[in-house]
C-alpha cells in the first residue's frame, strides 16, 4: 500500500512539473511576441531554429528516447547490469557519431536549401545562417540530452527529465528578459536567443548525464564499442527507433512543407505560423500528455496480465476524456481566436496586423487539435504493443493530404489557408486511426490476444 501511494504522489508531482513546463514556455512565447513580433527577424529565428530543433529535438532526440526506454528498462532489472552498461555506451555513440555526421552536412548544405524560402533580401539569407550556425550544436546535443532522460526514467528516475525540459525554457525567457530590459537591437537580440537556444541544450545535457553517472557506478571500456561484442539489444532499440522515426518524420515533413508556403506570403508569416502552432499545441502538452502519462502504464500493466475487461474500461474512459477536453478546447480556440492573440500578444512589436495574422491561421489548427489528440492517443496503444505498422501508414496518408491540400488552400486563402489544410489532414489521420483502434481492442477483448495488423 506505501509502494501504490508514493506511485500515486509520484503521478500527480509529474503532472505538476509538465503544467510549469508549458507555463514557463506559454511565458517565454508571449516574451518572444512581444520583443520580435511577426518582422523579419522574427521569420530568420524561426527558418533558422526549425532544422536543428526538428533534427535533433523532434525527431532524432524523441525516437532515441521512445525506442531506448523499453529494452532499457528490461535491462535494469536483469543481474547482467555490464550488458546493460555496454548497450548505453553503444547507443551513446551511435548517437554522438551519427548527430555529429548530421550536422557536419547540414552546416554544408544548409544555404542550398535556405534557396527554397524565397527570402526578401541577402541580408536576410545571411541573418538566418548566422543563426543556425550558433544553433547547430543542439542537433547534436538533444538527442544525447534525450537519451539520459531515457537512461534515468528506464531505471525509475522521472525527477530530473521532467525538470530539465523547464530548465531549458527558463535559460531562453532570462535571456529575452534581458534583451528587453537593455533595449538590445533585434539583430542581436536574434544572437543571444541563438546562443540561448545552445547553451541551454548543453546545461540539460550535463545535468541529465551527471544525474545518470552519479546514479550508476560504471566502468567505461572502448572494448564494448567493438564490433565483435554482442549488439542484439541495441538492434532492438534501433529498429524501434526507426519506425517511430518515420512516424515523427511525417509530421516534420508537414511542419516543413507549411514554412514553406508561409515564406511565400508576407513577411512576418513564419512567425505568425509559429505562435499559432504553440498555442494550438498547449492543450497537447498540458492535458493530453497528462492524460497519457496515466494511460501508458496503464495499457502495459493490462497487456502483460492479460486483463483485458479493464484494458477495455480504461482505454474508453481516456478516450472519452481526450475527446471532451479536446473538443472544447478547439472550441474555444475556433470561436475566440483574434480575442486570445490579442490578449496574449498585443504589446511590444506585436502588432493588430500581427493579431489579424496570427488568429487567421490559429483558427484553423484551432479546428485541427481533436484530430491530432486522438492520433497522438491511439498512437500510444500501439507502442505499448510494438505495433507500428497502422499508426505508420495513417501518419504517411496525414502528411500527403496536409501537403496537397497546401497546394489548393494557401494561393486561395492565404495564411489562413495553412491552418485549414492541417485541420482536414489532422482530422483524417485521427479519425482513421481511431477506427483502427476500436477495431482492434474490440479484437483483442474478443479473442484474448494481440491486435493484428
Amino acid at each position: 500500500m506505501k509502494r501504490k501511494e508514493q506511485s500515486f504522489w509520484l503521478v500527480h508531482l509529474l503532472i505538476f512539473f509538465n503544467l510549469l513546463l508549458a507555463l514557463v514556455a506559454f511565458i517565454k512565447d508571449i516574451v518572444v511576441a512581444s520583443y520580435f513580433g511577426t518582422s523579419g527577424i522574427a521569420d530568420a529565428i524561426n527558418l533558422a531554429f526549425f532544422l536543428p530543433d526538428t533534427l535533433g529535438n523532434n525527431l532524432i532526440g524523441a525516437a532515441i528516447a521512445v525506442s531506448s526506454i523499453p529494452v532499457l528498462t528490461k535491462l535494469s532489472l536483469n543481474e547482467n547490469q555490464s550488458l546493460y552498461q555496454d548497450t548505453i555506451q553503444k547507443l551513446g555513440a551511435i548517437v554522438i557519431t551519427g548527430t555529429l555526421l548530421l550536422l557536419v552536412i547540414c552546416s554544408l548544405f544548409f544555404q542550398s536549401l535556405m534557396h527554397l524560402f524565397p527570402l526578401d533580401t541577402h541580408e536576410s539569407s545571411t541573418t538566418v545562417f548566422t543563426y543556425f550556425l550558433i544553433m547547430t550544436p543542439i542537433i547534436c546535443c538533444a538527442p544525447l540530452w534525450l537519451l539520459g532522460s531515457s537512461v534515468l526514467q528506464a531505471s525509475r528516475k522521472f525527477i530530473i527529465p521532467a525538470i530539465t525540459p523547464i530548465v531549458f525554457n527558463l535559460v531562453l525567457l532570462i535571456a529575452l528578459l534581458w534583451c528587453l530590459w537593455k533595449g538590445i537591437p533585434q539583430t542581436y537580440g536574434g544572437r543571444a536567443f541563438s546562443f540561448a537556444s545552445t547553451f541551454g541544450t548543453m546545461l540539460c545535457v550535463i545535468v541529465t548525464w551527471a544525474f545518470v553517472l552519479r546514479q550508476q557506478k560504471w566502468r567505461w571500456s572502448l572494448q564494448s564499442l567493438s564490433l565483435k561484442s554482442d549488439f542484439t539489444e541495441v538492434q532492438k532499440v534501433l529498429y524501434t527507433f526507426f519506425a517511430y522515426a518515420l512516424i515523427l518524420f511525417f509530421s516534420q515533413l508537414g511542419l516543413l512543407a507549411e514554412r514553406l508556403f508561409a515564406s511565400s506570403l508576407q513577411t512576418g508569416t513564419i512567425a505568425a505560423l509559429t505562435y499559432a502552432y504553440r498555442l494550438s499545441q498547449f492543450p497537447l502538452w498540458v492535458f493530453i500528455a497528462a492524460i497519457n502519462t496515466f494511460i501508458l502504464p496503464t495499457i502495459s500493466l493490462h497487456l502483460e496480465k492479460n486483463d483485458l475487461a479493464s484494458l477495455k474500461r480504461d482505454l474508453v474512459k481516456s478516450l472519452l476524456l481526450v475527446i471532451g477536453s479536446s473538443g472544447f478546447i478547439s472550441l474555444i480556440f475556433v470561436l475566440f481566436s483574434e480575442p486570445i492573440v490579442s490578449l496574449l500578444f498585443l504589446r511590444g512589436s506585436f502588432t493588430a496586423d500581427s493579431v489579424q495574422l496570427t488568429s487567421d491561421i490559429l483558427k484553423g489548427y484551432g479546428l485541427s487539435i481533436l484530430g491530432q489528440s486522438l492520433y497522438v492517443f491511439c498512437t500510444r496503444f500501439y507502442v505499448a504493443q510494438s505495433k507500428m505498422k497502422v499508426p505508420l501508414c495513417i501518419g504517411l496518408i496525414g502528411c500527403s493530404v496536409n501537403i496537397g491540400l497546401l497546394f489548393i488552400f494557401v494561393p486561395w486563402l492565404g495564411a489562413g489557408g495553412i491552418g485549414y489544410a492541417v485541420a482536414i489532414s489532422s482530422t483524417i489521420s485521427g479519425g482513421l486511426l481511431l477506427s483502427h483502434f476500436i477495431r482492434d481492442l474490440v479484437q483483442i477483448v474478443r479473442k484474448g490476444g494481440t491486435s493484428a495488423e
